[in-house]
Formats: structure tokens, C-alpha cells, sequence
């Protein structure tokens, strides 16, 4: 295994193990905004905090990730990444500033209209807008210089605060304390961002070159169509066709799908850094190796999880967000059923953005925003919540057909596809064994049979079809190995062994 191929793996690792704390901390919020608010109160938790990211990708202008680019290795590591970072933020806090103006009016304006309290809910978003759009601007500067530990020990402090910060929040002011929580959950990060600035260092527009530009333009763009029409604009679809009820019941099922999803989206920045270090040395065979190892162990991972968990869902919805989300399973295990293709398109993503081709990227948000848009007007008004589940699934599918024929017709890597369909078999495998127990079972007692079932039919599947070889066996070992207790390395090899029999 080459350095950057452990570089990567360790950069992901890292960011997992905070994002474990992360997520868990996002989910229980979600839940306890379910049970304190119900369906249309945790309907409106959800749309604000779209409002919020959404407005955060307007203002960012994609400095962010032009950041997570070039405030690495290829600004060098002496003053350059500081003028660089200088010039971004200057344009960034100007930016931030005239977005958060615009929502600050808007909160007038419902205090004029309707009252206090519904004004008093914007403000909170604007606070929410403001808090998350300095977060990622300092986690993106962290990431560039290889500080993923650093991100990782806020990411989990933030988490940490904000699941008692949502339940005080919730509890005594309603969907407008919540929000208190989710802001709490960005600060550490966003408070670290003056310790990344050098105020002996003066901005250069000349810092921020014309490649930099045209890169951080249409990589913003993609992000715009991206929050805005891919990620949630079904709250709008069912929020004017149905109710805002409704809204509550699909952030549920989003919510269960986006714990798998978000933990790919953390660890994109490092695929990014990895993939343009390769690019930079023009290494095209660990470009290839990097990209299919790394979407054969992720597959590896989340198909399980992801078809395990789809047929698990009549029995777990109503278990974590209570009987009055029964009315959400259906679309719930479709979003859950397809969410490892999201997954596996960050890997695309990654790779094609770290080659600098970020007009490709924008290309395929186009072409899947419009596809979008027209699917839900025709499946939300005759479907309603399924019809959101299906055309979300169908523009996840498109998304990741289209990336992986972009990076193969323009980086030249492509997707394991026999491994790909192998492992789709043995997480076919553990869906039938888990829905097997759901179908005999209610409640606790046919969840607590069906994961173990479905986990052992998964790893004996694995071990047939020969899913994993003795080289990801090194690799994994060589890459976590130290990170766990003598006991623990030892329990883990013996399963890796036997999942990797030759």
C-alpha cells in the first residue's frame, strides 16, 4: 500500500470516528424532536435547517471548497495558504453578511405580518445560517492542512452539546428552541477559525488565481443545485401539495437514510485531498487503485446496512419516532434502500473534483436538478410521500450512473462492477434474513433477531463469494489496527480472517 493510499485511509478513519459521535448525535436530536414536537413540528425543524444550509451554499460562493483544494499542498506550506485564506475570507465575511441581512428582513417582515414568536423563528434560522456557514469555512480550511484530528475533536464536542441543547430548546420553547441545538452543534468548529487567520498577513486577490476562481464558481454552482433542488427541496413539493405534516414524516425517513449518507460526506474532504495529491503528481495508477479499493470496502460497508435496514423499517420507525410515524415506512425504506449509491457517488465526486473538472460536476447537478423537479411534479400530487421516496431513489440511481461515466470517460478510473454486483448479492442476502424475522416477529424482539440474523447471513456470504482478499485484510489491519485495544485487534483479525479465507 503506498503513503497517500494510507494517508487516505487513516484521513477517513479519523473522520469516521467523530462522525460516529456526530451522526448518533444528529439522529437522537431528530428523534427528540419527533417525540416533544410531533410530525408537524419536527416538519418545521427540518425546513429551517434546509433554510439555513442552503442560504450558508448561497454566501459561501464555493470559497470553501476551493479551500479544501488549495490551501494544501498545492499553496505550499509556507505564506501562500496564509494569503490565500486571508483573500477567501475577507470575500466570504462580505458575502455572509449580505445573506444574512436578507433573512434578518424577512424576519421583520413576519413580525409585521403574523407576530413575535414566528419572527423570533427566523431570527434563530439566521443565527443557525450563520453559525453552520462558519463552520464549514473553517473546516474546510482544517482539512486542507491535513488537521483532521482537530476537526474530528470538534465534531464530536459539537455533537456532544447538542443533543441536551435540542431537548431544553424543544421542550420549553417549541421548534424555535431546537434550533438552539443545531447551533450549538457548529460552534467549536466555527470558533476555531480564528486561529487559522494570521493577522499579520495581508489579502491579494492575486492569491485567489483564475483557475481558483473558475474551479470555486462552478463547484458552487453545483453545491446551489445541490441544497437546494437535490437535497430537500421535496419539503416544498409536499409542504405545498400535502401539508407540513407531511414534511415531518419524509425528514424522518431522511433522517434514518442520511446517517449512512453523511458518513460518506465526511469523508469526502480527505478522498478530495488524496485524489488531488495523486492528480498533482499525475500518478494515475494509484488514482486507479484508490478508486476501486476505496468503493469496494465502502460498498462493503453501507449495502448491508442499507438493504439490512429497508426491510427492518415497519418494525423501526414507529419504534424510534413513535406510532404517529407509521404513515412514513413506506418511503422511509425506499430512501433507505437506495441510499448506498449516494455513498458511492461521493467517491466519483471526489475524484472528479480533485482533477479540477468542476464544470463536469456541474453538468450532471443540471441534468439531475431538472430531471428532479420534473419527476416530483408528477409523482408527489398522485403519490404523495412514496412518490417523493421514488423520485428521490430514481435521481440518486442517475447521479451515480452519470459520475461514474464521467470519471471514467475523463480520469480514466471505473467501477469494480463484478465486486459491486457480488456484494449487492450478499446484502440481498442479509435483507432476506433480517426480513425473515420481521415477518415472524413484532416490535423489539424481531429487531433483536433480525440484525444479528441478517449480519450472519451477510458475513458468510462475504466469506463464499470471496469478497474480501488477504491484501484489504493487511491494509484494514495496518490502517485501524493501532487505534484498537490488544483485545479488540485480536477478536477483529480472526473475523477478518475468516471473511478472507485465502
Amino acid at each position: 500500500m503506498s503513503e497517500s493510499e494510507s494517508n487516505l485511509l487513516k484521513s477517513s478513519l479519523i473522520s469516521l470516528a467523530a462522525t460516529a459521535i456526530s451522526l448518533a448525535a444528529g439522529f437522537v436530536s431528530s428523534v427528540i424532536a419527533a417525540r416533544l414536537l410531533g410530525p408537524a413540528g419536527s416538519g418545521k425543524v427540518a425546513y429551517a435547517l434546509w433554510v439555513a444550509t442552503s442560504a450558508a451554499t448561497l454566501a459561501d460562493m464555493g470559497l470553501p471548497q476551493t479551500l479544501l483544494r488549495n490551501a494544501g499542498t498545492l499553496s505550499g506550506n509556507g505564506e501562500a495558504w496564509k494569503v490565500l485564506v486571508r483573500t477567501a475570507l475577507r470575500s466570504f465575511i462580505i458575502s455572509l453578511g449580505m445573506v444574512g441581512a436578507a433573512i434578518l428582513v424577512f424576519a421583520a417582515i413576519t413580525y409585521i405580518q403574523r407576530d413575535a414568536r414566528h419572527a423570533w423563528f427566523w431570527i434563530i434560522t439566521g443565527l443557525l445560517f450563520v453559525s453552520y456557514a462558519f463552520y464549514v469555512f473553517s473546516t474546510a480550511i482544517a482539512r486542507a492542512r491535513n488537521r483532521f484530528a482537530e476537526t474530528a475533536r470538534t465534531t464530536a464536542i459539537g455533537g456532544l452539546l447538542q443533543i441536551p441543547f435540542v431537548f431544553l430548546g424543544a421542550w420549553l420553547f417549541g421548534p424555535t428552541g431546537a434550533l438552539i441545538g443545531y447551533i450549538a452543534r457548529y460552534l467549536p468548529q466555527a470558533l476555531r477559525l480564528r486561529g487559522y487567520i494570521d493577522r499579520d498577513t495581508k489579502s491579494s486577490q492575486q492569491a485567489l488565481t483564475p483557475e481558483m476562481h473558475r474551479y470555486g464558481r462552478y463547484i458552487w454552482l453545483s453545491d446551489l443545485i445541490e441544497i437546494l433542488v437535490l437535497s430537500r427541496i421535496e419539503f416544498l413539493f409536499l409542504g405545498f401539495f400535502l401539508s407540513p405534516t407531511s414534511i415531518g414524516y419524509f425528514a424522518a425517513g431522511l433522517g434514518l437514510a442520511g446517517l449512512i449518507e453523511q458518513v460518506m460526506l465526511q469523508i469526502s474532504p480527505a478522498l478530495i485531498v488524496s485524489f488531488t495529491e495523486a492528480h498533482a503528481r499525475n500518478d494515475q495508477r494509484m488514482l486507479n487503485a484508490a478508486y476501486s479499493r476505496v468503493i469496494r470496502i465502502v460498498a462493503l460497508i453501507m449495502l448491508p446496512i442499507s438493504f439490512g435496514g429497508a426491510a427492518i423499517m415497519p418494525d423501526l420507525m414507529p419504534l424510534i419516532f413513535g406510532e404517529a410515524f407509521e404513515p412514513a415506512i413506506p418511503a422511509a425504506a425506499t430512501l433507505l434502500a437506495f441510499v448506498w449509491i449516494a455513498g458511492l457517488s461521493v467517491i466519483a465526486w471526489g475524484i472528479i473534483g480533485a482533477s479540477g473538472r468542476s464544470i463536469l460536476l456541474l453538468r450532471v447537478q443540471i441534468i439531475c436538478g431538472v430531471t428532479m423537479i420534473l419527476l416530483l411534479t408528477a409523482f408527489v400530487p398522485s403519490m404523495g410521500l412514496e412518490g417523493a421516496a421514488l423520485a428521490r431513489a430514481a435521481i440518486i440511481t442517475l447521479t451515480f450512473i452519470l459520475l461514474s461515466l464521467t470519471a471514467w470517460k475523463h480520469v480514466q478510473v471505473s467501477v469494480p462492477v463484478l465486486p459491486l454486483a457480488k456484494t449487492i448479492l450478499a446484502a440481498a442476502t442479509c435483507a432476506a434474513a433480517a426480513g425473515g424475522c420481521i415477518y415472524a416477529l413484532d416490535g423489539v424482539p424481531a429487531i433483536a433477531t433480525a440484525i444479528p440474523a441478517g449480519a450472519m447471513a451477510y458475513m458468510l456470504a462475504v466469506r463464499l463469494l470471496r469478497l474480501i482478499n488477504s491484501e484489504d485484510v493487511q491494509i484494514l489491519m495496518d490502517t485501524a489496527g493501532g487505534r484498537l485495544t490488544d483485545r479488540s485487534r485480536l477478536y477483529t483479525s480472526k473475523l477478518l480472517v475468516f471473511l478472507a479465507p485465502d
